[in-house]
């Protein structure tokens, strides 16, 4: 049940001059309770953590941040590193992180690499990031070497690769099973002739395993590898997509499917083969990677891999969160290690069974 504050201290406290213990009287909890949900720790129950950051947000409460800092050793502040905002799938993981980042207490500085491996290989280094209690890096151009030389000043978590050196936590999904398993979708749905869109100079260490297992699927299937079925893409848009898709039917005309490996590119091509008089999905089958929200609300419908955004941002946040704690009070975490997230084929209008 919410507290009340007399009516001279709820003036003063929707004044900016809100404490601590203003909120714990309104929302009818302990001073330790409202801390709790400040940090971001504590076994707190939902419906409690949602009545005590309604007093917050009705009082206008601002922890005393420096003070804060002095207390913990930490900034409480986290870095988000990744190579544009302009990418549906890659601004929809922002906005997961900064939800998660929020559950722990922490804020969030967000910078744009554009994959650009010197930005990427220099992320510890970036003087935007020097406070902060670690980094979460969405990298599309570093390989495994390069990982091997990065220089590890302050935790640090990558979100969307794999990397087996040792010297950083990884999380993704199995970005090769998961390709593998779109081409048996498509197969099964009458598709014989399967090209695929995918991301060249800009992803080239994510589109290596989803093409891998697409030709994968192929053989798979019996299905041939033909490289005038593959157009490559220098960047992840739109218009590469509509751009690839056109291509595609000049180039290969006897095309029934086609797997982008990004949503970027797959919803581009909804568009780019429209333009070349193909109908999705009865001349051309379409199935994207990402499961970005505009997927579901596009005409037809998009199919697409979930490969699990929200899963990643949850765990990865909670991670980071624990390791730069640990490092400010000089606990013990395991090593770092790789971590893989589930993916599901979520089935959609673009892929519907071939007409006979």
């Amino acid at each position: 049940m919410r507290g009340r504050l007399s009516d001279a201290d709820a003036d003063s406290a929707t004044r900016g001059s809100a404490t601590l213990r203003d909120v714990a009287a309104l929302a009818g909890v302990s001073a330790s309770t409202v801390s709790s949900v400040v940090r971001g720790r504590g076994n707190v129950r939902e419906e409690t953590r949602r009545r005590v950051q309604g007093a917050i947000d009705e009082l206008g409460y601002r922890p005393n941040l420096a003070a804060r800092r002095l207390r913990s050793g930490r900034s409480h502040v986290m870095g988000l590193v990744l190579p544009s905002l302009t990418v549906p799938y890659f601004r929809e993981f922002a906005d997961a992180v900064l939800r998660e980042a929020q559950k722990h207490g922490m804020s969030v500085r967000i910078t744009q690499t554009h994959g650009d491996v010197r930005r990427e290989r220099g992320v510890c280094d970036d003087p935007y990031l020097r406070h902060v209690d670690g980094i979460l890096l969405v990298p599309v151009a570093l390989g495994q070497e390069d990982m091997r030389a990065l220089t590890v000043t302050k935790p640090l978590i990558v979100a969307t690769a794999s990397f087996t050196a040792g010297r950083v936590d990884s999380f993704d999904t199995d970005l090769f099973e998961a390709a593998r398993t779109v081409v048996a979708h498509l197969v099964a749905g009458g598709r014989r002739r399967i090209a695929a869109l995918a991301p060249g100079e800009v992803l080239p260490a994510e589109s290596d395993e989803r093409y891998q297992g697409y030709v994968a699927g192929l053989r798979d299937a019996g299905l041939p590898v033909s490289g005038r079925r593959v157009v490559s893409t220098e960047t992840v848009t739109f218009a590469a997509g509509a751009h690839a898709a056109r291509t595609l039917v000049e180039r290969a005309p006897e095309t029934d499917a086609v797997f982008a490996l990004g949503d970027a590119l797959a919803l581009g091509a909804l568009r780019g083969l429209r333009d070349a008089g193909r109908t999705v999905p009865e001349d051309i089958a379409v199935v994207g990677f990402g499961n970005v929200a505009q997927a579901a609300y596009c005409a037809p419908t998009l199919s697409t891999v979930d490969p699990g955004r929200e899963e990643m941002a949850h765990r990865a946040v909670a991670l980071l969160a624990d390791r730069a704690q640990a490092r400010a009070t000089g606990a013990v975490l395991p090593e770092p290690r790789h971590h893989t997230v589930g993916f599901r084929l979520v089935e959609r209008e673009s892929s519907a069974v071939a007409r006979e």
